[in-house]
């Protein structure tokens, strides 16, 4: 055998040494790294739970407010129309009551004789007839 020959059988016992030295790799954890991943797993998996159950409550009043000043904005705009038609209605009781001031015959007369009118005793009528026979 020559002396490479030597070397390279040399480093592969070294080798296969080396790798019987190492303990046989699994593929789980230990017991403490198995434990540290699992409290992180539940440490995140609570903060996603406590998170979701913020925003859920979140939503929740905020869907609570906009409700409840839908309903109050809905009572003051009522109260609101009330008002105007109440002011309405009196206003309209005033109309009435100067309508019926100004309809009346005597306050028409008076204004009349005011202008200088003076009351006609005959009324001329003129019928269709005649005007219809002429054309």
């Amino acid at each position: 055998m020559t002396v490479l020959a030597l070397t390279a059988r040399r480093r592969s016992v070294r080798v296969r040494r080396a790798r019987r030295a190492q303990p046989p790799r699994s593929r789980s954890l230990p017991r403490h790294a198995r434990a540290v991943t699992r409290a992180a797993a539940w440490e995140t998996r609570s903060f996603i739970a406590a998170s979701a159950a913020i925003a859920v409550a979140f939503v929740l009043a905020l869907i609570y407010l906009a409700g409840s000043t839908g309903i109050a904005s809905v009572g003051y705009q009522a109260q609101r129309l009330r008002a105007q038609r109440d002011e309405l209605g009196r206003q309209n009781a005033l109309l009435e009551l100067e309508l019926s001031r100004l309809d009346s015959p005597a306050r028409i007369e008076a204004e009349a004789k005011r202008l200088g009118l003076v009351r006609v005793p005959y009324i001329p009528v003129v019928t269709a007839d005649p005007v219809a026979v002429q054309r």
